[in-house]
């Protein structure tokens, strides 16, 4: 018997055969969505080929076979190359295309998918953009011509692993199987299959890696997971749920007394109906601009479980920016579902802060193949299935294919991911993926290069929604000149004292920086009957949240409480915290900052109407050039602006529109995604028109028309894109401080040398009491080195950690005494 594994706790032993064929069971499975199953089945059908070679069954035997020393993937491709040629082909020649194109395409398709179903990198270079060679068919060239005498060794271990794999498996039935590949191949078309390559080649990948992965656990843990798909009707239930709760919801809010809230809960209801409306409607790309208050989450989970119910798609995945939203909506989603927020069944959070305690397996299983109906997500993580490097990240991607994606926040995706995400959208539109974008300030995506075609806006009316929410209104604070007045910290705390005399309960000040808001906060003088606050992200996330429960306390009666609050905070206020102000002091950002925080001041109906304050920072207050440049720049269109509509509405969506296309003309050069090394890697992952021609780098045309390099009908550099991609820039560094059950974490992590299992949880429960510093040990000029320097923070190399020692981390101001100017992003 040739074996693919043997188990790890009992050395049970599983067929190579019987490896094989599961695996392409659940490539057949998972690649009907999107018309490829025989592809994808044929892909999970030779992918392990090369275990059949007696190198590789000697050293599985071994208990002491160094893991990685013998190559079994790229028979696999090879065999297929073969095949596909009749054995006609001269194999000393170097590789071309056939003149056959859906033949080519599975070649090169699934040849380096087989070849890479272990790369950590993911799919490989047909073109690498940066050496200008073409990886996939190097690889290629060098193993077919050692089976043609080129490498003696080779030759016989190749020819071992055809005559084994078909001694297992009758060739009439391989070549059957193959012809239904092409069929497939040719249904889809060449063209289509060429301009979407990128997303193909990552579909078909993704889809190997959670079959060879979920048959292997399986295998391991004896467990089945994978075969049984009963999210339909999961979703299908909570559909019936959802409904008897929001007709509970009509029957109670028709006995509420208090008129406002009264006339609220209409408003949410007529947003809430307005999806369950659109959710009838074709699949599409769907924006929802439900203002500041108007039940977001609830209305975006009726359209979800509405359009999975007419639709039958598999999950619904929401995108999120920021951990503390997720954590929130969660909770909304859950209760609502579940009937507790704090069963988890069906409902999977996935971000860097869950801590993982023991759990059932088929939480395990549903962590890392993201197979459950509700999924709620980082933008990272969302953006990095698609893109990112790491076998994890490739595995997750198949799973938004036919699936709901609702966009939470979706001005907070970065500008530089902007026109990528907009590829992808429309190719997952195309295989069944309804997306719905949902802010209070929605980008204006359809007006860039690569625009976001959208369906439909489901407001059916944004001016009247807009004045129904109105609760808040934005108010620049000008000078003689009608040009905003230049604050310095004296005219600040005056402004402050001034509104609390007036009567002012409650007060947000937001600044742009950490030096300017610890600066603000120190300037107002403490005063008997006022609770201040200081918020920014040099505190750790868990410092954070017991910072906003105190708040919300101190907001939540102000009859009962004679203490007037103010709170001083950079935007990590803006998005994502339920706290509700009387009044708003906002520095000048861009236009979508400033509603952000508007949405902050009167959301409970505190006053009859709120107001946000915009006023001008003096730059020796608040320097937003060098690396700041950015947020100069936008807030210089919030400037001009705010000169070419004095008398209106900044909070209307005509305003918000000619913000973003005015933003975005600004940094078009970031749209594509550059990155340090000069490639732009948007052009690298190829075209999502029908109607054009491959869109590839300038530097690969070229080279592809000067016959420079060898062609093939691939050619997206899909390797460099992952080596390159990363939705936050690496120029931080995570300190972990000594806050609260941070020092007992701290100790343990120090004492669990070289131990990576109790290292790697112990990571995972400390996310929470991390900071983000700029800078990394080579930096000694950086923020980090300057802390390293005087031995506020020191480098564990046996954990590869950096902790802050005891004392430096403030209880008021957090790491470094929040001295350190930064942006909070």
């Amino acid at each position: 018997m040739y074996i693919a594994h043997i188990s790890e706790d009992d050395e049970r032993i599983q067929s190579l055969k019987d490896h094989l064929l599961n695996v392409r069971a659940l490539c057949e499975q998972w690649g009907s969505k999107i018309g490829l199953q025989y592809v994808c089945g044929l892909a999970g059908w030779l992918h392990d080929a090369g275990k059949y070679s007696q190198k590789f069954q000697k050293y599985i035997r071994d208990p002491n076979g160094k893991r990685g020393s013998v190559d079994h993937a790229t028979a696999g491709a090879i065999l297929l190359y073969d095949f596909s040629r009749g054995d006609q082909h001269d194999f000393n020649q170097e590789f071309s295309p056939k003149k056959d194109g859906s033949e080519a395409l599975i070649e090169e398709l699934l040849g380096n998918v087989i070849m890479a179903h272990h790369n950590s990198k993911g799919a490989l270079d047909f073109i690498d953009p940066v050496i200008l060679n073409m990886p996939f068919t190097q690889r290629l060239n060098k193993q077919v011509k050692g089976i043609r005498g080129y490498d003696a060794n080779y030759q016989e271990q190749y020819q071992q692993v055809v005559n084994n794999y078909f001694t297992e498996f009758e060739e009439e039935e391989f070549a059957d199987y193959y012809s239904k590949a092409l069929s497939e191949i040719k249904q889809i078309g060449n063209k289509v299959l060429i301009n979407d390559q990128n997303f193909y080649l990552r579909y078909v990948l993704s889809v190997l890696i959670d079959a060879d992965h979920t048959d292997t656990a399986n295998f391991e843990g004896n467990t089945k997971f994978g075969y049984e798909n009963n999210q339909h009707d999961i979703l299908n239930q909570y559909f019936d749920v959802n409904e008897k709760a929001v007709q509970t919801q009509i029957c109670e809010n028709t006995k509420e007394k208090n008129n406002k809230t009264k006339k609220l809960n209409w408003l949410r209801q007529e947003m809430s109906d307005a999806c369950f409306t659109a959710a009838g409607e074709q699949t599409g790309i769907y924006s929802l601009s439900v203002p500041t208050g108007g039940g977001k989450t609830l209305s975006s989970l009726r359209f979800a479980l509405r359009k999975a119910q007419l639709q039958n798609v598999d999950r619904i995945i929401y995108v999120v920016p920021y951990t503390t939203i997720i954590e929130q909506n969660a909770n909304v989603i859950r209760n609502r579902l579940n009937g507790s927020s704090n069963k988890t069944d069906n409902i999977l959070e996935y971000h860097s802060t869950v801590t993982q305690e023991p759990k059932k397996d088929s939480y395990y299983y549903s962590w890392d193949s993201w197979d459950s109906p509700i999924i709620l997500t980082s933008q990272v993580a969302y953006l990095n299935a698609l893109f990112g490097k790491g076998s994890k990240n490739i595995r997750h991607m198949h799973q938004l294919v036919h699936a709901v994606v609702i966009f939470d926040e979706i001005q907070t995706l970065p500008i530089k991911c902007i026109e990528m995400n907009n590829a992808a959208l429309k190719w997952l539109k195309i295989q069944g993926t309804t997306s719905l974008l949902c802010t209070a300030t929605q980008p204006a995506l359809d007006k860039i290069r690569n625009g976001l075609p959208i369906s439909k806006e489901i407001v059916p009316d944004l001016k009247l929604a807009q004045q129904a929410f109105k609760r808040v209104t934005i108010r620049p604070v000008f000078n003689s000149d009608k040009q905003l007045k230049v604050f310095s910290l004296e005219d600040l705390t005056e402004f402050i004292d001034d509104k609390l005399q007036q009567g002012v309960h409650s007060l947000l000040v937001i600044l742009n920086t950490k030096a300017a808001v610890r600066n603000a906060y120190e300037a107002l003088n403490d005063q008997k009957d006022l609770f201040k606050y200081h918020l920014s992200t040099a505190m750790c996330s868990k410092h954070r949240q017991v910072k906003f429960s105190e708040i919300k306390k101190q907001l939540e009666n102000p009859q009962k409480n004679s203490k007037k609050v103010v709170v001083f905070s950079t935007n990590l206020i803006e998005a994502g915290v339920d706290l509700s102000f009387e009044c708003v002091i906002r520095s000048c950002a861009g236009l979508d900052s400033v509603v952000q925080a508007a949405g902050r001041c009167n959301r409970n109906n505190e006053v009859k109407l709120g107001y946000t304050y915009l006023i001008q920072m003096d730059k020796n207050v608040e320097n937003v050039g060098g690396p700041l440049k950015f947020l100069g720049e936008a807030a210089g269109i919030t400037k001009v602006l705010l000169a070419n509509n004095v008398n209106r509405d900044l909070l209307s969506d005509e305003i918000m529109r000619d913000y973003f296309i005015r933003l975005y003309a600004k940094r078009s050069s970031d749209l594509p995604y550059p990155s340090d090394n000069g490639l732009k890697l948007y052009p690298l992952i190829g075209s999502s028109d029908e109607d054009k021609e491959p869109n590839v780098s300038s530097e690969i045309s070229y080279y592809q028309k000067n016959k420079k390099i060898p062609s093939t009908y691939l050619s997206v550099a899909p390797n460099t894109v992952a080596k390159l991609f990363q939705v936050i820039d690496s120029s931080t560094t995570d300190v972990i401080v000594q806050y609260g059950e941070g020092k007992k974490l701290v100790a343990e992590l120090i004492s669990q040398k070289s131990k990576f299992e109790s290292i790697s949880g112990l990571l995972k429960q400390v996310q929470k009491y991390c900071v983000s510093v700029y800078g990394n040990r080579e930096e000694p000029g950086s923020y980090l080195g300057k802390l390293m320097a005087d031995g506020s923070v020191r480098y564990c190399q046996e954990q590869d950690i950096f902790i802050a020692e005891d004392g430096s981390y403030s209880e008021e101001f957090g790491l470094g005494e929040g001295k350190f100017d930064s942006l909070d992003y």
